[in-house]
């Protein structure tokens, strides 16, 4: 990269932070807050947007460098994403038809760009892939609502998104050029809304929800569908175990109790742990949960099956450890 690039990091990097530091200014005027008592800005996701489409942009017409495969399609279907988690932080939408339609788009996105669509599954334990035939087209979706789901409900507390997300590029990173420039485009945007979110100045919003977790989506599915780059299914099971298994959880205690499934409480992982530590150690068990199995796999080839169901085991006990000290708080 020349000099140019790094005065336009610079720029770009200078335009999201005022854009931070006045969050509440712009938050006032588009009514992007968050409503009833917490009047905290929902601009964090907005700010990454910017950041990330500037960088591609950039890349494209002064390098002339492709981020990732069929860019222009990923920025278009990026970008209605983003648009219909921004409508839902200014208007509140309804959560089940945000879902359905985002489900739609995506079909339709696959439908035309059919790389990134999951035709087979591997399973590394028992050297089997299993094709999708005809059913990839809609499975493949449906895998990117559920981390769009999981990411959404672990979204409770400041940082936690953040060290998620971050804890995902790293787990995935690899010594690819365009897909280290993809984490790029999201890790510096990312690291200025954690400065300002763990101050309690911003928030991420559904819109950073929605846009982070479509990004980590196709740059997973483009490393699957990499021949060259095989990933198995336990692998990503496992790196996205945490936030899946508790979304798991909460959906079935809800549906138990008949409750709503998609309607927010305070019995989230995060939340349960906040009951018990500061936001300080909250964070770092939160972290740690998610990095320890992966961080062993990769370095010493440990049985993944066995690192998985240890893992639920861990967050097993430290649930049911949590909700009786909060029972008898």
């Amino acid at each position: 990269m020349d000099l140019s690039f790094y005065s336009f990091l610079f720029i770009n990097i200078l335009i999201i932070t005022l854009l931070f530091k006045n969050a509440d200014i712009i938050s006032k005027k588009i009514g992007l807050n968050k409503k009833q008592d917490d009047q905290t800005p929902l601009v964090g996701g907005l700010g990454i947007f910017i950041f990330f489409i500037l960088f591609n942009f950039y890349l494209f017409y002064f390098q002339k460098q492709l981020v990732i495969d069929y860019q222009f399609n990923i920025l278009i279907l990026i970008s209605i994403i983003f648009i219909i988690g921004f409508f839902d932080d200014v208007f509140q939408l309804s959560y089940i038809k945000r879902l359905i339609f985002i489900y739609l788009i995506f079909v339709i996105f696959l439908k035309f760009t059919n790389f990134y669509i999951i035709d087979q599954l591997y399973f590394e334990s028992i050297n089997k892939t299993v094709l999708l035939g005809n059913f990839a087209l809609y499975i493949t979706p449906f895998f990117i609502l559920l981390l769009l789901n999981s990411l959404n409900m672990a979204d409770g507390i400041n940082g936690n998104s953040g060290i998620i997300i971050i804890s995902y590029l790293y787990l995935l990173y690899e010594n690819n050029i365009n897909l280290n420039l993809l984490v790029l485009s999201i890790i510096i945007p990312l690291i200025l809304f954690l400065y300002f979110n763990l101050r309690n100045k911003i928030y991420l919003g559904d819109s950073g929800i929605y846009l982070l977790s479509s990004i980590i989506a196709l740059y997973v599915i483009n490393k699957y569908n990499t021949k060259s780059i095989m990933i198995s299914c336990e692998e990503i099971f496992l790196i996205f175990l945490i936030p899946g298994l508790d979304m798991f959880r909460l959906f079935i205690l809800r549906l138990l109790k008949k409750r709503n499934p998609f309607k927010g409480d305070n019995n989230h992982l995060h939340h349960l742990l906040l009951s018990k530590y500061d936001l300080k150690y909250t964070l770092l068990i939160y972290f740690i949960l998610i990095n320890w199995p992966n961080i062993l796999y990769s370095s010493f080839k440990i049985n993944i099956l066995l690192l998985i169901l240890t893992n639920i085991f861990i967050f097993i006990l430290f649930v049911l450890y949590l909700q009786k000290l909060k029972k008898f708080s």
